[in-house]
């Protein structure tokens, strides 16, 4: 689908990208993927092990960007128009009155997240109707198309409205307006909501390759290959700054202003974006775009990183023509890419403690984790498990000192193919699991979880004596809930 060619020929340094890389490495950015393109060819194509080409990862709230652009296909076909009201498409989603700030709420308010404000969250609501939680659930308000909030809730909304116009779900309906002429998303899918809605805020699942093609799309204003799939007028205004959306006075590479659905970022651009740092990023001026997957939940600085260091030394960099091709510099960007793995946590190579701890039992203070006991078993300096005992029984959870260690993560009951839903069939998340020593006798043990939903946990262990006093801290949309908190225990 894409041709490659070589940074030179986008009219980049390969030094550049090599500087690119090593600055992510560098800050800790933990990476899945990274694409580059110029004129809808690739010059940089990476994924840090496991991760890989055909891997289909969750997009997060860049899936609201599909959204955005369907409503822009249903105005075409004149279905919709973008000052309607939203409540005149959902009277049967609405119990008795519906709250003032909201009978005026435009659908083109709602692209822009100048909402009168979305309700609680879904996950923990006894509604499975996300739609009808957000037009019945009472809460303060303000006057839609006045300030702008963050609203995944009208995004969802905005999803099921597509689906409702169309009869199709929102990727079936993609499909056939634009993904199927493309040749792109034939594999991708969306969880749904727990009422069977497609989870139109953030659950997109499909390749990195699937991305570039959607912002190519975009970026070219709905041509693709030559051939016009979507209105020009609608996609410049889409990508265009909207409403301004800072919240805050220092300056943010992404609050640059917003679209439909869509960032307004420094360099005159937009992106798609989404927890954790799933990024498209396009640049028109320069048919420039990069695609990022990570899992950088819980350290926000990591988005003003990607984006700011592409910005200075891809973007400003980028010539107008090719550049000599240099070996000198291609040799130090394969070094640089050179097995390319999963973040792990760094630490101490072993510690004298090891053989004394291994195979210990520690009896548990009552905790939030509802964890009676655990002990650590290693099985050399490089390996071992970490074996607990919680309200569902008995655990395991391999590990690698200083390296990760590929497994299911034991707890069972998250959520599948419905978002916010229990699953009873012994369905576990993959996860990878990393230890090191961060002290003589403490331990750090990192937990990622890379499946269809992504998120990490963090455990410190200090030990002194016959105790130990251990911090469980989790970043995670709605599981691993779990595992945060404190406890104290015992050696046996």
């Amino acid at each position: 689908m894409f041709e490659k060619i070589t940074p030179e020929q986008a009219g980049i340094s390969s030094l550049n990208v090599a500087k690119y890389i090593s600055i992510l490495k560098k800050r800790g950015v933990n990476m899945h993927g990274l694409l580059m393109l110029k004129d809808g060819k690739i010059f940089c194509e990476e994924y840090w092990k496991p991760f890989h080409r055909d891997f289909h990862h969750r997009m997060y709230s860049q899936t609201k960007s599909f959204v955005g652009v369907a409503i822009g296909l249903l105005e075409e076909e004149g279905k919709l128009s973008l000052d309607d009201k939203i409540v005149d498409y959902v009277p049967e989603k609405i119990d008795g009155e519906v709250q003032d700030e909201l009978k005026d709420q435009t659908i083109r308010e709602m692209l822009t997240m100048s909402t009168a404000g979305g309700p609680s969250s879904w996950f923990v609501s006894d509604d499975p109707d996300r739609t009808h939680q957000y037009f019945n659930e009472k809460r303060p308000l303000r006057a839609s198309g006045t300030l702008w909030a963050y609203d995944s809730p009208g995004s969802q909304v905005l999803c099921a409205l597509v689906e409702k116009l169309t009869g199709k779900t929102l990727l079936a309906y993609m499909k056939e307006k634009l993904f199927n002429e493309m040749g792109t998303f034939q594999t991708a899918t969306v969880l749904k909501t727990r009422n069977g809605d497609s989870w139109g805020d953030s659950a997109m699942i499909c390749t990195m390759r699937d991305m570039a093609s959607f912002g190519q799309l975009v970026m070219n204003y709905g041509v693709w290959e030559g051939k016009r799939l979507m209105n020009e007028e609608y996609l410049r205004v889409a990508t265009s700054k909207v409403v301004d959306n800072r919240e805050k006075a220092y300056y943010s590479t992404y609050r640059q202003g917003y679209g439909y659905l869509i960032w307004r970022v420094a360099g005159n651009g937009f992106a798609f974006m989404g927890m954790g740092e799933q990024l498209t990023v396009c640049y028109p001026d320069k048919n420039l775009m990069f695609v990022t997957t990570a899992d950088c939940q819980g350290t926000e600085i990591m988005g003003e990183i990607i984006i700011g260091a592409f910005e200075d030394l891809i973007l400003d960099e980028c010539a107008n023509t090719s550049l000599t091709e240099n070996a000198d510099a291609e040799k130090v960007l394969a070094s640089v890419t050179a097995d390319l793995k999963l973040l792990a946590i760094q630490g101490l190579s072993d510690s004298p403690f090891r053989e004394e701890l291994s195979g210990k039992e520690y009896v548990c203070e009552e905790n939030p984790m509802g964890i009676t006991k655990f002990s650590f078993v290693f099985h050399d300096e490089k390996t071992g498990e970490f074996r607990y005992t919680n309200a569902q029984g008995d655990k395991v959870i391999p590990f690698g000192v200083n390296h990760n260690v590929f497994g299911k993560f034991p707890q069972y009951g998250y959520s599948d193919e419905y978002g916010a839903t229990p699953t009873t069939n012994g369905f576990l998340y993959d996860d990878a699991v990393s230890l090191a020593w961060l002290e003589e006798k403490k331990i750090m043990m990192y937990v990622q979880i890379i499946d269809k939903y992504f998120g990490n946990m963090s455990v410190t262990f200090a030990f002194k004596g016959d105790a130990v006093y251990a911090r469980f801290q989790k970043v995670a949309e709605y599981f691993l809930t779990e595992y945060q908190g404190a406890l104290t225990a015992k050696r046996q």
